[in-house]
């Protein structure tokens, strides 16, 4: 059954004279129509702004479209005024004379592989006793095996939950300059987790990557550049990333550390045109027996684990000026013994 045109319709009420016997007539005529469609028809040719189906209130808008632009303007604003200051934070160095600085390497506490002895040992010569120590840490405090890798709980004794428990011993036990997160890390929401273990003993605590300038009291600046891992291999050198990105980076940072891949390496230059030196260092790992490198046929290359940079603010050549000891214990050492020098110099003055 068709519909009839508005022409038949018309002249259908014409001689039917009313819209019922309209209807019946042209439904015997085979058309698929009905009184009240017929109706409606002749209400839409008599007012030609009807509309059969119309809300009976208008919604008025929810959204202040004047304070919503405002808004986004002034978070926007917020937003770039913390992304403009995070890429170099300042941080006032309150304290006269030598200062050091370690950075830990991938820790993987809950790891088999990993030595957990030699962590806890190292851990303790920043515990506070060496004043003017400090630590810094590149990332993957725990493994936090994620997706596809879950399966390798399996191969390690200790749970997830054991894991955490670990993590927040140790990481509590230093009062850290700056902790910036591994990919480990990040996993499982792990960054959030850390967040909230760090939120009392870090000063600066930043996903993968931190900028930092130390100011020094006497004026003078160190500027460190750390991720969890820089951009770039080599066969040739282990510390191609670091050096690339030294030589490379506008920002003239003196020292550039980076962790996750596993293995040790140190290199160091100079920019002519500010006559300043340049440090690049790659740090191993506390995660000793590593499957995926065996698998790989990977030689170990982990000579050191946690670099200390001894910085002379009153140092009168560039060497002298930040120098690195590869073991924590020498270098806490060989910084008492400079704060000795500093502090002799000082009554002798």
């Amino acid at each position: 059954m068709s519909r009839p045109n508005e022409d038949t319709i018309r002249q259908a009420i014409n001689e039917m004279g009313g819209f019922r016997p309209a209807a019946r007539f042209l439904r015997e005529q085979g058309y698929d129509i009905s009184e009240s469609g017929i109706r409606g028809m002749n209400r839409r040719w008599q007012d030609p702004n009807f509309e059969e189906l119309e809300r009976e209130f208008e919604p008025t808008p929810s959204i202040d479209i004047e304070e919503l632009v405002a808004r986004r303007i002034g978070q926007f604003a917020r937003k770039k005024e913390i992304f403009d200051r995070d890429k170099m934070i300042q941080v006032r160095v309150n304290r006269e004379g030598p200062i050091g600085l370690g950075f830990f390497g991938d820790m993987h506490l809950d790891d088999d592989g990993t030595d957990l002895a030699e962590v806890m040992d190292h851990v303790s010569i920043f515990d506070g006793s060496t004043p003017g120590l400090y630590a810094g840490n590149v990332g993957d405090a725990f493994n936090n095996w994620v997706g596809r890798l879950e399966r390798l709980y399996a191969e390690q004794s200790t749970t997830s939950n054991e894991a955490l428990a670990l993590v927040e011993y140790v990481l509590k036990k230093i009062n850290w300059l700056y902790y910036t997160d591994g990919n480990h890390d990040l996993w499982n929401k792990g960054g959030d987790l850390l967040k909230m273990i760090l939120k009392g003993n870090t000063l600066v605590h930043k996903s993968t990557k931190v900028r930092l300038a130390l100011r020094l009291p006497n004026g003078r600046n160190v500027k460190i550049y750390s991720v969890h891992g820089f951009r770039g291999r080599s066969q040739w050198s282990d510390v191609f990333g670091a050096g690339k990105q030294a030589q490379l980076d506008g920002e003239h940072h003196d020292i550039y550390v980076a962790g996750h891949t596993h293995v040790s390496g140190y290199t160091h230059g100079m920019r002519p045109s500010s006559e300043r030196m340049w440090h690049g260092l790659q740090i191993a790992s506390y995660k000793k027996i590593n499957r995926y490198a065996e698998e790989l046929n990977l030689d170990p290359k982990d000579l050191y684990n946690c670099p200390v940079a001894l910085i002379d603010p009153h140092a009168t050549t560039e060497v002298n000026f930040i120098r690195f000891e590869f073991d924590p214990h020498e270098g806490a050492e060989r910084l008492r013994w400079m704060q000795q020098r500093y502090q002799a110099s000082k009554s002798a003055s």
